[in-house]
């Protein structure tokens, strides 16, 4: 299994690269990250607080006491339309007229 990477957050004051040095869990829904510049010469280190904040597509196994608000499903994964919404392709003729289909004569 491949080794997730911490999210990558930059420092508010010279934009470097910084990583997290440690992390606890707050809540049940909030963990603080404890991030350090990378930039020798800044040296700043700060907190983050990842949070969830709405669910986007809901769980099938929900946990008792977890209540999220549903959220706004264009801002979720793009879906792909069904099959049968496709456009018609470009050389199919379309519908064929009764004219078309008459065979008596």
């Amino acid at each position: 299994m491949k080794k997730q990477r911490p999210p990558f957050q930059s420092c508010p004051h010279c934009d470097a690269r910084a990583i997290v040095r440690s992390s606890g869990q707050i809540s049940l829904l909030v963990r603080e990250l404890d991030y350090q510049c990378e930039n020798v010469g800044c040296g700043h280190t700060f907190v983050v607080q990842a949070a969830v904040v709405r669910t986007i597509v809901p769980s099938a196994c929900p946990r008792v006491g977890v209540h999220l608000p549903r959220g706004n499903p264009n801002l979720g994964p793009k879906r792909k339309p069904a099959n049968d919404d496709a456009p018609t392709p470009a050389n199919d003729p379309g519908p064929l007229t009764p004219a078309a289909t008459d065979m008596s004569g």
